[in-house]
């Protein structure tokens, strides 16, 4: 009987004192105005890396991926609930060739009262899925070719963002967007009232117990200004000139029920075409896809690989993105691609070690990489995109 009564009194002295915490908790914030409830997320992302070649001028160089070692990339990400209605976010970071400033802040709506999440600020816009990677969520080193060439290397622009969850039987998901337009390849318009669009749509299915299928479609436009007009088969200085960028991504993911923890495979890619509207002339596009293949062959270990191939018309190229070490012939189109394979070891979610190998092709030039990549987190490490 002594047991029966002290047990309920024990309990109730634990909630008793739990209680007393909590009014000191919210004392303190009356008294401070210093509330503890919503204490950010706080995580710290580093990425080191060298690289060897066999070519003393390189073909293509990105951040931190020149030959030599680097500290490819250093990130600062802060995210907290502001209240019940709002999250916030913000991503601090550089890297060799970039000042440390601001990659990311925005506030995405937690409850409204139309079932419609909004999102918006300065941010990784929603267009396919590698778009909204940062450089260590990456598969590979580098990012693929095609973002390079049309983003140069990722659209990132200050807009708004609403999406809206489809009433169908699998996951539809359809996102319109309104953004600034100060991507120099895309828009970089003289006028600040020149905005651009955008629209995403993204489908969901459980193909099985073990594997889902991803498919998205994009779409881009907006008006573009003159500072690249000149020298082009367009010879115009007063041209009306818009882009449209459209593109297409999947996602198959493979991962069993019983040995999930050493067995996975993705298979995922990407393809993107952009073209310009000149005085109601359409031009040949800037186009080109990647396709890469994950396979996790261990607790800690996986084998990757990843093939890009891009074309850019000839009429495009005093307004796109030039590699840093062919010369480009103005009568030719401008052709690329590049086969990498990697073998990674990640022995918990906080670290990751790549060794990478690259061949790149640009016009009639080649080049063979060698690449080693250390990822390093320090702190809250939140969940990556699916």
């Amino acid at each position: 009987m002594k047991i029966f009564v002290f047990r309920p009194t024990l309990y109730g002295l634990i909630l008793l004192f739990c209680n007393l915490l909590s009014v000191q908790a919210q004392s303190d914030a009356s008294v401070t105005g210093i509330s503890r409830a919503f204490n950010p997320a706080i995580s710290v992302n580093a990425l080191f890396s060298g690289m060897a070649s066999d070519n003393e001028n390189l073909l293509w160089t990105e951040s931190g991926t020149s030959q030599g070692l680097h500290c490819q990339a250093a990130d600062l990400a802060i995210t907290s609930n502001v209240d019940v209605y709002l999250q916030a976010a913000m991503i601090l970071g550089g890297g060799e060739d970039e000042p440390f400033g601001v990659e990311e802040a925005y506030i995405t709506t937690l409850r409204l009262p139309i079932p419609v999440t909004l999102r918006g600020g300065m941010m990784l816009n929603t267009f396919g899925r590698y778009n909204l990677y940062h450089m260590h969520h990456m598969a590979f080193a580098e990012n693929p070719l095609i973002l390079n060439q049309v983003f140069g290397p990722k659209l990132k622009e200050v807009g708004v963002e609403a999406s809206y969850l489809l009433p169908a039987p699998w996951y539809s998901e359809i996102l319109a967007g309104v953004v600034n337009g100060n991507n120099e390849f895309l828009f970089n318009s003289d006028k600040q009232a020149d905005l651009a669009y955008l629209a995403h749509f993204d489908n969901f299915w459980d193909l099985s117990d073990e594997t889902t299928w991803r498919l998205g479609c994009s779409l881009l436009t907006g008006k573009r200004g003159l500072s690249y007009a000149n020298d082009t088969d367009f010879d115009s200085t007063i041209s009306k000139i818009s882009s449209l960028t459209w593109g297409i991504d999947f996602h198959l993911k493979w991962k069993p029920l019983q040995y999930g923890r050493y067995r996975s495979f993705v298979l995922e890619g990407e393809y993107i075409n952009s073209t310009l509207n000149v005085d109601d002339k359409r031009t040949k596009p800037l186009h080109g896809y990647y396709v890469q293949g994950l396979y996790q062959f261990g607790l800690r270990w996986w084998i990757q690989t990843r093939f890009e191939q891009f074309n850019q018309a000839k009429a495009l190229h005093n307004y796109f993105n030039s590699p840093d070490g062919i010369e480009i012939d103005p009568l030719k189109d401008l052709n690329g691609n590049r086969f990498s394979i990697a073998l990674a070891y990640v022995p918990t979610e906080f670290s990751a070690y790549r060794l990478q190998y690259n061949r790149l092709q640009l016009a009639d030039s080649n080049e063979q990489q060698i690449v080693l990549q250390v990822n390093v987190t320090i702190g809250s490490h939140p969940a990556h995109k699916y």
